[in-house]
């Protein structure tokens, strides 16, 4: 299961360095999380704003009354401070391994190495 997490990745940090802006990255990244990776039905990302996370973008595959089965999410940190958090999920139980788990700590740190140069 985990390729398709890798080639969803190296496609997100290919946008992630290709697109102008903070919000057009976020939501190539998200958008191809879900489209690209079969098993992810939801991902979005969300920022701290007076010490609330707010939901920025989301992408789903899913009509919203679905129940998620799965999820994992990722702190997203600029500097030592965390800023946010990317969240997958899915429909499916169980359906993340071991090797998803490093690729989109990668895909969640590129995220914040890009609001750093914002």
């Amino acid at each position: 299961m985990s390729i398709a997490t890798d080639l969803a990745s190296i496609r997100i940090l290919g946008s992630v360095y290709q697109n102008p802006t903070i919000s057009a990255s976020i939501s190539s990244a998200v958008h191809s999380l879900c489209h690209e990776v079969e098993y992810i039905n939801w991902a979005g990302i969300y920022f701290y704003e007076e010490g609330e996370a707010v939901l920025h973008d989301y992408t789903s595959t899913e009509e919203h009354n679905v129940s998620m089965q799965s999820q994992l999410s990722f702190p997203i940190y600029n500097k030592q401070e965390e800023i946010g958090v990317l969240v997958v999920k899915s429909k499916q139980w169980i359906v993340f391994d071991v090797n998803d788990v490093p690729t989109l700590e990668t895909v969640a740190s590129e995220i914040g190495e890009l609001t750093q140069r914002t």
